[in-house]
């Protein structure tokens, strides 16, 4: 009796090793993925690394310990942990979405649309999932469906910021500037720091400046086409994409001055001089709607500064001539025709007005 409690002993111990060993293993694994929570990527693969050794077919570590492998951009061990929870558990969704993002990474799109779609087949619909696929297909080159997966990735995550810059790409790709616009504008407001939210700044410049001088360019034809309305019309739109561009409030600015509508022309030439103070034209046009608007001293003042920073603007010299002619200034009247003459002898106006 007295050697038989060894032998029990022994048996018990065998018997409970696997429950320690278990243990353990669960252990190690909570001890990963609080390290993954925490972002110490090596602590957790080493934890989730022990915790395989002990339990080789849980899947949950070999696809957390591949979340930190692709953290680290470490995109092929990643991948390789994914293959074997899902080999060891096919319907698992997470794993699918996990390497489907891994092999985005390495270049793998196909592979990447398949584990997407498969992840989503097995009720994984969430906002990363989205805009991973509208990055693949945006770079595959099917954008109209790339702008449906990201566009759901916001609706599921209004703050997704990846799924946002990514739209902007996407339209910029299509040559939407405007919405491009607004989905780069939309990505600044979530919140992105560093380079990549100066990189996006730089981004929304650049855009304002194409889709404002796009808008000119189709605002100008139209006036050319005698569609002033519409002309005056497109160059606010310009304008609201980008404030401080001169050419598009001159150019309104005359337009509204050939429609009859002289305060509104000289507002437009008062704010374009405000961005650009050395503009003769400028104070020689808002001079012109002054002179409509029967103010004969700002006209006079605006003609005088046009001539001091133009001092061979022939029209300038008319057109101050018509206003000492108003005034009844007869002497100054003709001094100005005739130096208008003498700057431009075939203009056949400043004959008729001397």
């Amino acid at each position: 009796m007295e050697r038989s409690a060894p032998y029990l002993f022994v048996i018990l111990l065998a018997i409970a090793l696997p429950c320690f060993a278990q243990q353990d293993a669960v252990d190690l694994y909570n001890e990963g993925v609080q390290a993954l929570n925490e972002n110490r990527l090596d602590d957790a693969i080493s934890f989730f690394t022990r915790a395989i050794r002990l339990d080789p077919r849980d899947h949950l570590a070999l696809n957390n310990r591949g979340i930190a492998f692709k953290r680290k951009g470490l995109y092929s061990r990643a991948i390789q942990d994914y293959d074997r929870a899902i080999e060891i558990k096919p319907d698992y969704a997470f794993a699918l979405a996990n390497r489907g993002v891994a092999r985005y990474h390495a270049g793998d799109l196909p592979g990447s649309v398949n584990d997407l779609s498969a992840a989503m087949k097995f009720g994984k619909r969430d906002s990363v999932i989205y805009a991973t696929m509208g990055l693949v297909r945006g770079e595959m080159g099917d954008l109209d469906q790339a702008i449906k997966d990201l566009r759901q990735a916001i609706t599921l995550n209004k703050k997704n910021a990846m799924a946002l810059k990514a739209l902007g790409s996407v339209y910029e790709k299509k040559g939407d500037l405007e919405k491009a616009l607004e989905s780069y504008v939309a990505t600044l407001q979530v919140g992105r720091g560093g380079e990549e939210q100066k990189d996006i700044e730089e981004k929304i410049e650049n855009l304002r400046n194409r889709r404002a001088e796009e808008l000119y360019v189709e605002a100008l034809e139209n006036y050319r086409q005698g569609k002033d309305k519409q002309a005056v019309e497109l160059w606010t739109k310009a304008l609201k994409v980008d404030p401080t561009m001169v050419k598009a409030l001159k150019d309104r600015g005359l337009t509204q001055y050939k429609m009859g509508q002289h305060k509104k022309a000289v507002e437009d030439f008062t704010t374009a001089l405000e961005k650009d103070p050395l503009n003769a034209e400028l104070y020689r046009i808002r001079a012109d709607s002054y002179y409509r608007l029967k103010d004969a001293e700002k006209a006079q003042a605006d003609y005088n500064r046009a001539i001091e920073l133009n001092p061979k603007d022939a029209i300038a010299y008319n057109n101050r001539g018509l206003v000492y002619h108003e005034m009844n200034n007869l002497d100054q009247a003709l001094q100005n025709y005739s130096k208008a003459i003498s700057l431009d002898p075939h203009n056949p106006t400043f004959f008729e007005n001397r």
